[in-house]
């Protein structure tokens, strides 16, 4: 830790310029305690690490900030000095007596309070959720800003990210973004308009900063710039379904059962399947799993000019659900939406591709059949003609 209590509860931050001269007189006539637990802790004036607070051999602390690593407080202490040199009064290591909460740093700016969290190690994802929660009660936004090294670049404009990671992601502007910093290299790494293809490998436009290059409002609302993604999409969608095939055991895979049992094949469904939608990080299941039940439950059962009220496409997707056919994620920075958004855009997406057409907010009319491929070699075709076709359609619903 970098801040600690002295004998008279005022609080020392070896955030702030200090000279060791002085610290360490200062040290030889004070003790210091933890904000939290009150116990004992020792000031490390070392020449290998930063300076900071340590508990006494055997403290029972909950808080546990002694595993602090390096690379974390270098990080929220080049974060707090970036703050400070934009003219904004943050603190550092403040812990909130009514949260019962310690941010890495707190600050206010235009009457908003935030706090930021430079998360570098894995947490339980109960305990991510519960300190959001908090922040959030209380009027706080967080930040959680991932370390660089939470994220596993695969190549470019391609990520893996676990279900730790989307716990970051926050909606800004109307777009999906996960920061993250190294403090090694001083240097924000931005993860714009994610669109997750299976559960781990995620599409988004990955952009880096040096501190001198960013601002707070950067931070607070990134800019997101549109990317080729469609073409990023088609090329993994088609991994996807080639690994399916092709991997150990494929012929006990539950979705390619589900398939044959349906007189169907994953490498001839039809391009209304399989497509992108900017909510879909609320849903594990990749986009092309969750969509063909669709197909499956609802679609494939309507002809040209029949009605589908939208209750029943929900209640088909729910009925996955609960029987964990569909996954779905807890993203507690996003708040705002949950997994119906991503439904309803694929069902708006459909009438933008002139399959369905909307009556009103609980109807849609079915204006042409699916047609399933007889071969490969005719999805292939089908699918070039289809997203040549709707190919700004697709992108618009994606960057509004």
């Amino acid at each position: 830790m970098l801040v600690a209590n002295k004998s008279d509860g005022t609080s020392l931050s070896l955030g702030e310029r200090w000279e060791k001269s002085d610290l360490i007189e200062i040290r030889s006539r004070e003790k210091f305690h933890c904000p939290e637990c009150g116990e004992e802790v020792a000031m490390k004036l070392g020449s290998k690490k930063i300076w900071h607070f340590s508990h006494l051999a055997g403290g029972s602390c909950q808080y546990e900030y002694d595993r602090e690593s390096e690379y974390h407080l270098s990080g929220k202490l080049q974060l707090f000095n970036w703050l400070k040199k934009q003219g904004i009064q943050a603190e550092l290591e403040h812990f909130d007596q009514q949260m019962k909460q310690k941010p890495d740093i707190a600050f206010k700016l235009q009457n908003q309070k935030y706090a930021i969290e430079f998360q570098c190690s894995v947490i339980p994802e109960e305990i991510f959720v519960k300190r959001t929660e908090t922040y959030l009660h209380y009027g706080v936004i967080p930040i959680w800003i991932a370390a660089e090294t939470l994220v596993k670049r695969k190549k470019h404009n391609i990520v893996s990210m676990n279900n730790f990671l989307y716990l970051f992601i926050r909606q800004t502007r109307n777009s999906w973004n996960i920061p993250a910093f190294c403090p090694m290299l001083g240097q924000f790494i931005n993860l714009n308009g994610t669109i997750p293809i299976t559960s781990k490998k995620t599409i988004t436009n990955m952009v880096v900063n040096s501190l001198h290059q960013y601002s707070v409002e950067n931070l607070l609302s990134p800019i997101d710039t549109p990317f080729p993604i469609l073409k990023i999409w088609l090329a993994e969608n088609q991994k996807l379904k080639s690994r399916y095939v092709t991997s150990p055991g494929a012929w006990q895979n539950p979705f390619l059962k589900e398939l044959y049992r349906n007189h169907l094949s994953i490498l001839t469904l039809p391009s209304e399947i399989g497509l992108p939608v900017r909510s879909s990080p609320y849903i594990e299941t990749p986009s092309l799993i969750w969509q063909t039940f669709l197909y499956i439950d609802v679609f494939r059962h309507y002809e040209k000019g029949d009605i589908i009220l939208y209750a029943k496409i929900r209640d088909a997707f729910n009925r996955r659900v609960r029987r964990k056919e569909i996954k779905l994620r807890t993203l507690p920075v996003a708040r705002q939406k949950d997994h119906w958004y991503a439904l309803a855009e694929y069902v708006f997406l459909l009438t933008k591709v002139s399959y369905l057409e909307r009556i009103n907010s609980g109807k849609v009319r079915v204006l042409r059949k699916i047609i399933i491929p007889g071969t490969i070699d005719e999805q292939i075709n089908s699918e070039a003609n289809f997203f040549n076709k709707y190919r700004n359609e697709i992108i618009q619903s994606i960057f509004h």
